[in-house]
This record gives C-alpha cells, structure tokens and sequence, in this order.
C-alpha cells in the first residue's frame, strides 16, 4: 500500500515517511490547480457489457508477486468484458509526484489508486470522482465491504469516493518457540500484555515488544480504552479526552517498565525486523510482515492472534482505493473496471496472488491470515481530516520527546491537540 517496496510493507516507518510527502506535496499543487471539493454527479444507468473503449489504470507495483497477482485479475477481467482495453501504467518512480503532475494537468489516469491516509486531500482538493451515483445505477452492493475500510474514502458530504481493493489490520505477531520456552500464551489483554511481558523477561528475553513511538500504532490501543483521536465528521477533536490520556500513558509505561523499547532503540528500523532477528518477543504489526518473514527469516516461527482487548476489542485499518479522477475522460470504462476489481469476482483472484487481505466479507481469507481478516470487523479506519500528517508529525515527535526526558502523556497530548485543532480550523 505504498509506493514500491515499501507499499508493500504498509504500516512501516517508511510507509508513513511517504504518506506524509504525498499529503504535503499535493495539497499545495493539486488544490491550486483543480481547486476544492470532489462533488458528485449523476449518471444515466447504462450496460457494463456494452462499454467499449481503452481504460487507462495506474498506481504502484511493490513486488513481482503483486505484479503476477494483478495480471491474473486483469486477465480475469477480459475474459469478461472483451470490449474494454486495460492500459496499464504502474508508477515505478515517485507515486506522489508523477499523480502532482497529472492531476495539475488535467490529465489523471482514468483509475488509480488513493491511500486511506492522503484520501481526505484528495477529496478536499476534488481530483476524485464521487462513486454513489454509479453504485446506485448499477446497483453495486457496498455493504460487502468492511465500514473500517470503506468509511476512509466518504467525503465530508457523505459521497464515496473510491472501494478499497484490499485491506491489512493490526494483529499481534509472537515468536511462538519463544513463548513455548518461557512457559506462557500469547496475551489476550492489556492486564496480560504486562504479564507476560514480565515472564518472558524472567526467561531472559530483554526486550519482550518492540512497540514504536508511532500514531498509527498507539492509535489501536486509544480506540481499545474507548478514546479517540479525531471526529472527523463533526470536526471535533478527541485527543485530550481521559480516556485517550490514560491509553497513551499506558504505552509510555510499556518503555517505563523495561516491557517494550521502539526499533531503534533495538538498533532495526520497524518492528519486524526486530520479530525477524529476535531482538523483541511480540510485536504489532499487519499482513504485510508475511512477506517479510518469509524472504528474510524463514526459521524464525511465529504466528498470528488478534490484537489483545482494553475495554473493548480495536484494532487500525490500513488500505488503499481504487478511484476514477474527476477528469477522466473514460468514467464508464473505468467503473466497468472499478466495479470488478473490487467486486467479490475480481477481488477473490487478487486476494489468491497471496499479496493482499480482502476488504469485502463475502471473499474468504488467504491461507494464514483469517485472523487480520477478521479483525476487520472492528477496525478502525487510518485516516481522519486533510493536513493530518502534521498531526501524525506532532504526536510522534511528542511520544520520542516525552520518553527520552521523562515527559508525561499530557505533554504528548498537548502538543498534539495544538496542530488537531489547527487543522480543523484550517479553511
């Protein structure tokens, strides 16, 4: 879900690296040249069997795995519709430039692919094109897909703009010789995440989990507590609730306590390197580390439980649509091509490529991964209000401060509640 390899590995430090550039970049140059708001349209119901024409799709190719996976969808969709061209264009350098450019042009690719984080930019700026009108008129059924996927990519106006193609959730990953030495199950709540921490750390494990001083990680264990980050419906800000408080100073006390260190206090640059060279226990981390794993460390053993519950069972969403630009020239083609790729059909062959988790309840799980799958169901959506990598910036950079000079979560809190409530202000 990012760029290259590195979209590959959603939820990585690099991921969020290059969401934020996408944000920063765009909202300046494509706001100016398309100015605001996405709109909907209504359109004449028509025939998708009796759409003709070429169809231009875009976005990025992180592995050849994932390139031979999209081939063979691509190929199931001519095999349905005969009269409609694919002509596609994988990014292979910068994602977020090469789409500046084109929208700035006028020129975007008819589909292409839109990241939960940067999608409520988007959709400020009015490069997407709003989908209720073609799913009403064709009577595609959105109810099929997880809301913690779908509801990142409605707009302030209640229109949709894009079907996420797929879908990773947050779970827990643990070394399972490593438990099995050390006597204890996997934790299954917040009480148990310190419990066993303490065990494993009585059997020698240093540093039981490997849990980074990053938004798009503590968020999980905020929606656990009850608290939240942001409304962005009513444009409300939830950061400095008591219950949010209370989450992030139980993270803190993780790092505190000796239980948990960030990558790189462990020297590595995500948690799963740490999983893979055995310098953490646990970590919390999404489908992507399969991959990861299995090329770079196939004997260490680990396996997969959801997220251990706080007051409730959260976990985070992270995934990528497939939208049509405002100004493609080929909408019905490109929602010919839209519908099927994310339809039980087309997602059932890319969610067989082994590369993606689906996003629709009705396509089943990949071999060893019904535990993100399900998650789901109580997942909640990476992405809030536009402008909010400053947001993601400012909670980061206060967690890193805070636990390096004994700060408190209030101090992360604060600062973070500062550019949520700028953002919101913003015009």
């Amino acid at each position: 879900m990012e760029p290259n390899a590195v979209m590959a590995r959603t939820g990585a430090k690099e991921r969020l690296d290059m969401r934020r550039r996408m944000i920063l970049a765009l909202t300046s140059l494509v706001l100016a040249a398309c100015g605001g708001g996405g709109g909907g349209s209504t359109v004449a119901s028509f025939d998708p069997a009796t759409v003709t024409g070429s169809v231009s799709l875009s976005g990025w190719q992180a592995s050849p795995e994932e390139g031979a996976a999209l081939k063979a969808t691509l190929d199931g969709f001519k095999a349905k519709y005969p009269k409609i061209t694919v002509d596609y264009q994988p990014v292979t350098g910068d994602y977020p430039t090469v789409m500046v450019a084109k929208f700035s042009a006028h020129q975007p690719p008819d589909l292409f692919y839109v990241d939960s984080a940067v999608a409520p930019d988007w959709i400020k700026q009015g490069v997407l094109q709003s989908l209720d009108s073609y799913s009403s008129s064709q009577k595609f059924d959105t109810g099929q897909f997880f809301p913690g996927y779908l509801d990142a990519f409605k707009g302030p106006d209640g229109q949709t703009y894009g079907f996420p193609k797929d879908g990773n959730t947050l779970g827990m990953a643990y070394n399972t010789d490593a438990l099995a030495k050390a006597g204890v199950q996997p934790p299954t709540t917040w009480a148990e995440i310190v419990s066993v921490g303490q065990k494993l750390k009585q059997a020698g494990y240093a540093t039981p989990y490997c849990m980074p001083a990053d938004l798009a990680r503590v968020g999980a264990f905020i929606y656990q507590n009850g608290g939240g980050i942001v409304d962005a419906k009513a444009k409300k800000d939830l950061i400095d609730t008591p219950a949010t408080k209370e989450a992030v100073s139980w993270y803190m006390d993780l790092y505190k306590t000796g239980l948990a260190k960030t990558p790189g206090d462990l020297g590595v640059d995500w948690p799963g390197k740490a999983l893979g060279e055995q310098k953490s226990v646990i970590v919390f981390e999404g489908g992507w580390l399969d991959s990861f794993m299995k090329s770079g460390y196939p004997n260490v053993h680990y396996a997969w439980k959801e997220m251990p519950a706080g007051k409730q069972k959260a976990t985070l969403g992270f995934t990528v649509s497939y939208s049509i630009g405002k100004e493609s020239a080929h909408k019905q083609a490109a929602w010919v091509l839209l519908s099927y790729l994310t339809g039980s059909e087309g997602m059932k062959l890319w969610t067989e490529g082994g590369v993606a988790n689906p996003s629709r309840k009705d396509v089943p799980a990949p071999a060893g991964k019904q535990v993100l799958v399900d998650s789901a169901k109580f997942a909640h959506p990476w992405s809030f209000i536009p402008g909010f990598s400053k947001v993601v910036d400012a909670f980061n950079n206060g967690l890193t401060g805070a636990t390096q000079s004994n700060g408190t979560a209030a101090d992360v809190i604060s600062k973070t509640k500062v550019v949520i409530d700028q953002q919101l202000a913003a015009p």
